[in-house]
């Protein structure tokens, strides 16, 4: 049973994929396009270009916190909806700690702006769990609402009270740069000696294995940790969870804050690790699309990092079938829909499966049993 469960934990993904294309395909076929050819160009524009390489590990660095944090909320049977504006009040705490301190040494520099991403995010979420909490109210209409609050308050921000002086005047909409001290390093440097050079490579930071680092720490800490075993607890049988004399209340809270805390940190690639400054086009929307990471990782901190990077191939791979195969990228977001539609209902039928099994199983031993018994009488 466990063999065979293990075999279709790893296949309902990968035919999930699949199944994604296989439609993806009938909507290529119908615009006069081959599939096969489109999803050559796209694999050769993705996996044969040391600038594709580098963009694709550039762009799953922050869906891999993006990520985390939404799995970290679900593995507390939580819905934060709300990592998008977490990650807005979370960027805008580093860039504030970044521009407005200054002759600090980077040693002190970085962890303080990297702590306050963190810190905003959890400040952030602190009304939806506190609702949720003592009064009930349901964290995905909470955590909906910060987001649009979140978002209008960034821009006001930016562009009435932060705004860089020497902008003034021009379009440019951003804050003053952040100093050299809170910048997270480029892994430009080290991969130098490899031969590797170019704007993208070193557009690649640290936070790359920092997150990586993340992933491998919460598997850890949920799988071997007692606080890991009560937030199983929670997530399996509240009811059963409280009345064993496991809080119900604190694992949630502590699960939310760290799910805001790692949501911080999502939008600090571009700000501390590339352009160095927070500017009106800061991108959007990785929050919404951490949801379809965790879910196609299915809240596995480690499978969130191979999760993050088939959606940076994808996003990468669009723009390639877009220019050389003359394909709508379109398509592609298309595709990225079907997949994790196929996954929440592969994920189902998965679990009804072994709800299934398990319950004959059950049922084979309670009839052994009396067998047993009558025999040795």
């Amino acid at each position: 049973m466990k063999g065979r469960l293990l075999l279709l934990q790893v296949a309902t993904p990968v035919l999930a994929i699949f199944f994604g294309m296989l439609i993806a395909s009938v909507m290529i076929l119908a615009i006069g396009r081959n599939p096969i050819d489109v999803y050559a160009v796209m694999v050769r524009f993705s996996l044969t270009r040391t600038d594709s390489l580098f963009s694709i590990l550039f762009k799953t660095t922050p869906l891999i916190f993006a990520g985390l944090a939404v799995a970290m909320s679900f593995r507390a049977s939580l819905f934060n909806i709300g990592v998008e504006g977490q990650y807005y009040i979370g960027a805008f705490c580093a860039a504030l700690v970044g521009f407005g301190l200054r002759g600090l040494p980077a040693v002190v520099h970085l962890p303080l702006a990297l702590l306050a991403a963190a810190g905003g995010g959890m400040v952030w979420a602190l009304v939806p769990i506190a609702l949720k909490l003592r009064r009930g109210a349901h964290e995905v209409i909470t955590t909906i609402m910060m987001n649009y609050i979140a978002s209008a308050l960034l821009l006001y921000l930016i562009n009435d009270v932060f705004r860089d002086p020497t902008q003034i005047g021009t379009p440019r909409v951003r804050t003053p740069v952040v100093a050299p001290a809170a910048r997270v390093p480029s892994m430009g440097p080290l991969l130098a000696p490899l031969g590797l050079h170019g704007s993208d490579v070193e557009k690649l930071n640290l936070l790359l294995p920092l997150g990586i680092a993340v992933a491998v720490v919460l598997a850890y800490f949920l799988s071997r940790t007692r606080f890991g075993y009560e937030v199983r607890a929670v997530a399996f049988n509240p009811l059963a969870a409280e009345a064993a004399g496991i809080p119900n209340a604190r694992v949630q809270f502590g699960m939310f804050m760290l799910s805001a805390g790692i949501a911080g940190l999502v939008g600090l690639n571009d700000i501390l690790g590339f352009f160095g400054y927070l500017d009106i086009d800061f991108p959007k929307g990785l929050g919404f699309l951490g949801i379809s990471v965790a879910l196609l990782a299915k809240n596995n901190p480690l499978g969130v990092i191979p999760a993050a990077l088939l959606f940076g191939f994808l996003d990468r791979g669009a723009a390639g079938v877009q220019f050389f195969a003359r394909v709508p990228k379109e398509i592609i977001v298309i595709l990225q829909a079907i997949i994790i539609l196929a996954i929440v209902v592969a994920y189902e039928l998965l679990t009804r499966y072994v709800r299934t099994q398990r319950k004959r199983e059950a049922e084979l031993v309670v009839t052994a049993t009396p067998a047993a018994e009558t025999a040795g009488s």
